[in-house]
């Protein structure tokens, strides 16, 4: 205890000056990892500071991963290396090869100015709700993708975050309290956006069929987008759940949406077992463009968000202490099969 010491005459607020002389204690192996800070009643006759004011230093801390709550025992060192000016809770639905590019621009964009955790709720309410829970206190930020259907729980976990501490990234939320930041996919917009802006190609088919699996959390956006472009331009719209070699006909444009590129494949084998190419007697457009996508048949045309621009857009956000709701980019890149 007495090796701690705060700046006297110092214009900072008290409780920074708390928590900048226990970094320095930190620093100079005065404290060492897994050691347990003094009692908040100790901390505040020590230095005649309120216990408001030494519990705000201690949370300070803990938002930093500096130190850790330990619930009923106290407070102890959790990092020795405290260089890092944030810590940023990354949660995501689960982890693909287009949700690694997000995860790795944000950790660039960040560089050295911040450590990032990651975690995956998998679609579990209950999960979500339990990682949220365990990290409040321990992270400066909060950047979360959702995708999970109970809504009011949702909202009552998202809830308990500091607005200005958290950044939805991916999926659109707009129920939340005011104050947050967002980087998110207009699904509806989107998909009724580039089927306008090539309807010239479009209009090469008699049909069109969108393939909506559940295993698309996005599916319901995209079909509301989908069912508005062909009422508004009179096109024969047609959506089904999973693929069926009765859906099958010439003069079809198919839109996919399946997370494992099932339905894509399928269209790809009954054309060649038909002889009929891709973008003259059937078109084919997937989501999510992959190097596989940029080869195969020739070229798949594909509707696709930049995942490294969201992750760059949020880092921004975290960085500058911007909070606001902005639409990622998203492409449809035209190859062969439309």
């Amino acid at each position: 205890m007495d090796k701690l010491s705060v700046e006297k005459n110092s214009m900072k607020p008290k409780y920074l000056l708390l928590a900048d002389s226990i970094i320095s204690q930190i620093e100079q192996k005065q404290l060492v990892l897994n050691e347990r800070l003094p009692s908040v009643n100790r901390l505040s006759a020590h230095f005649n500071f309120s216990r408001e004011t030494v519990f705000k230093a201690l949370n300070y801390l803990s938002e930093k991963g500096i130190v850790k709550a330990v619930d009923k025992i106290g407070y102890f060192v959790n990092d020795v290396s405290p260089e890092t000016e944030f810590r940023v809770f990354l949660m995501l639905d689960k982890f693909t090869a287009f949700k690694e590019d997000l995860f790795n621009s944000l950790l660039a964009t960040l560089g050295d100015r911040a450590k990032v955790s990651m975690y995956f709720h998998h679609q579990n309410i209950e999960l979500f709700e339990s990682l949220i829970l365990q990290n409040l206190k321990s992270y400066t930020h909060f950047a979360i993708t959702t995708y999970i259907n109970e809504n009011q729980k949702l909202y009552d976990a998202l809830d308990k975050i500091p607005p200005e501490k958290l950044i939805i990234v991916d999926k659109y939320e707009p129920n939340l309290a005011r104050g947050y930041g967002m980087v998110f996919q207009d699904f509806e917009n989107d998909i009724f956006n580039l089927l306008v802006k090539n309807i010239d190609l479009v209009k090469k088919y008699e049909r069109l069929v969108l393939f909506n699996r559940e295993n698309a959390p996005h599916g319901n956006f995209v079909k509301k987008g989908f069912d508005r472009f062909c009422d508004e331009n009179s096109f024969k719209g047609e959506v089904y759940d999973r693929f069926s070699p009765d859906y099958f006909k010439k003069g079809t444009l198919y839109i996919t949406i399946d997370a494992y590129d099932r339905d894509m494949v399928e269209i790809i084998k009954l054309a060649r077992k038909s002889e009929w190419e891709l973008g003259k007697e059937i078109g084919l457009i997937s989501y999510n463009d992959t190097s596989t996508k940029e080869i195969l048949a020739g070229g798949i045309s594909v509707i696709s968000t930049d995942f490294k621009k969201m992750g760059e857009e949020a880092a921004k956000m975290i960085l500058e202490g911007r909070r606001e709701h902005k639409s990622n980019e998203t492409k449809l890149i035209l190859r062969n099969s439309l």
